[in-house]
């Protein structure tokens, strides 16, 4: 089970609206198929699927694929978005409500996608290891695994360590019903040298009729470095293939904003501690 027990996505439904306000960018759907580019129909597993903003156009594709999140409400709003599509395209896609750090992943897949910034969803370098695992083992061999995520190295970057309260972070924004939500965050805590961040975050939501409901929970995260990642694929039986800088297929360098492995399964998983 992870740290992070409350799930900031599902503090109410109306934050998954303002995720999809937020994140509608497509640039790694692009890329994505750039890499997939002539596989032909692939069986794909996506862990921390949200509201489905990559795993719906690569069903469109004609791609099977597998969408985990344990935020009702971000499912939910794929689900409204899945009933739309014509009904092939909705045979080719199913969602599951788990925790991926507790438990298996389903297996037999040709790419695991953990996309989307998803690691710094998760509190601890041994959450983020344990879904490089965890991928490892639902891939065929020979499968691929799309791991993005900012870039930070060094030790947890200065703009993360400041005091005060900090206002209209997400979620913030305004939902097609009129409601308001105001998003703060808090750092509380945090650990340099380890780049582990702890915040005290609340969302305050205003509904039309001006009731107000405020909701708070402390969240840690975790930024990743480039060497645990390479350390984590290879532990766990991946070779790299491709490092990207960006989600426009940009190289990597160490200015780079965002480090994006394209990682293929190449040996027989580790088996599970105790195993």
């Amino acid at each position: 089970m992870s740290y992070n027990q409350t799930d900031a996505y599902d503090v109410d439904p109306h934050v998954a609206e303002v995720y999809d306000q937020i994140e509608a960018h497509t640039e790694d759907v692009a890329l994505l198929r750039r890499l997939l580019s002539g596989a032909g129909p692939l069986r794909i597993l996506e862990p921390f699927c949200g509201t489905g903003r990559i795993l719906i156009p690569l069903a469109q594709d004609g791609h099977t694929l597998v969408g985990i999140d344990q935020a009702a409400g971000m499912l939910e709003r794929a689900r409204q978005k899945v009933a739309a599509l014509p009904a092939e395209v909705q045979e080719r896609l199913r969602l599951i409500r788990a925790d991926v750090t507790a438990g298996p992943w389903p297996d037999g897949f040709n790419v695991v996608i953990l996309g989307g910034n998803c690691f710094y969803e998760l509190a601890t370098a041994e959450e983020q290891e344990g879904c490089i695992a965890s991928a490892a083992r639902a891939l065929r061999p020979g499968g691929h695994l799309y791991l993005d995520n900012n870039h930070m190295e060094g030790e947890l970057d200065e703009s993360w360590r400041r005091p005060g309260v900090r206002h209209g972070v997400f979620p913030t924004g305004t939902c097609e019903d009129g409601t308001r939500v105001e998003g703060t965050s808090e750092t509380i805590w945090f650990d340099a040298p380890g780049r582990l961040w702890r915040a005290r975050r609340t969302a305050t939501l205003t509904y039309p009729d001006g009731t107000t409901l405020t909701k708070e929970w402390v969240q840690q995260k975790h930024p990743v470095s480039v060497g645990e990642q390479r350390e984590w694929l290879a532990r766990h039986g991946f070779v790299v293939e491709r490092l990207f800088g960006g989600r426009d297929g940009s190289p990597y360098t160490a200015e780079s904003e965002r480090a994006i492995f394209w990682a293929q399964r190449a040996a027989a998983p580790r088996p599970p501690t105790g195993s």
